[in-house]
């Protein structure tokens, strides 16, 4: 079990693991390519257990670009001019993987297609900080939590061969943040400030950062997995159980 690119892979072998017990009876319906679509919530929720832990241990800890961010504070007349320096970031904590909306399996052709959407929950982030304003200097530490960072994605197997590659993978939301500034005691409207600058970042940088992060992740899955299954072509009989299976899974 690799993550979430490995959730097709595994269907694949789980419907045709029974492969001994069934005989070509549902021929015809190979040769018809008959296309079909089932849900595979079942399946997705018990693969999305084991993805938290292992993306803790392949993907996380993420280093994370150092950004400066310019601002300005005005207290009476005069606008004073400030920067916020964050240094040193860390990706370093993935609490769990759960299953977004329905997981569904389309088969046509010989093709299967797998659609999946994932929470990755309660996500850990640490970046030092340093800011200049109005003859003030705070350094510290900044811990950003974020609650839910929402994924879909699609992975298709083409089962002459059993190649599986990504045909799509976006992130579509971002849920809340919790901000704990540490080392050092900062007056109200400062840390105000800071608050906004670092969601600011957080939701415009560091989600691309971590996307990308986690979309060469499972591409990296893939390309090891493809190498390694690469010639592995699927049988007639295969193919019949694979169909009745799917049957199966549409009529529950």
């Amino acid at each position: 079990m690799r993550t979430l690119s490995i959730v097709a892979l595994g269907l694949v072998c789980f419907l045709a693991s029974t492969v001994g017990g069934y005989e070509t009876e549902f021929e015809d319906d190979v040769n018809r390519n008959t296309a079909m679509s089932a849900n595979m919530n079942n399946y997705i929720d018990v693969v999305m257990i084991q993805v938290g832990p292992w993306m803790n241990t392949h993907l996380v800890p993420m280093a994370l670009p150092d950004v400066v961010e310019g601002f300005e504070h005005r207290p009476i007349l005069i606008t004073y001019h400030g920067e916020l320096a964050l240094t040193n970031g860390v990706f370093h904590t993935i609490h769990s993987v759960g299953r977004n909306g329905n997981a569904m399996m389309h088969y046509d052709r010989q093709l299967l297609r797998v659609a999946v959407g994932a929470n990755i929950r309660q996500l850990g982030f640490t970046y030092d900080y340093s800011a200049h304003i109005m003859d003030l200097g705070p350094t510290g530490f900044v811990d950003v939590d974020v609650a839910t960072m929402t994924f879909t994605s699609e992975f298709i197997i083409d089962l002459t061969d059993f190649y599986i590659w990504m045909q799509d993978f976006r992130l579509t939301n971002m849920g809340n943040l919790n901000i704990r500034f540490r080392g050092n005691v900062l007056v109200d409207w400062l840390a105000n400030i800071f608050v906004n600058i670092i969601t600011t970042i957080f939701r415009n940088t560091i989600t691309n950062v971590v996307s990308n992060g986690v979309h060469d992740f499972i591409q990296a899955t893939l390309d090891d997995m493809n190498g390694r299954l690469r010639g592995r072509a699927i049988n007639e009989q295969e193919a019949a159980v694979l169909i009745e299976n799917l049957k199966k899974m549409l009529n529950n």
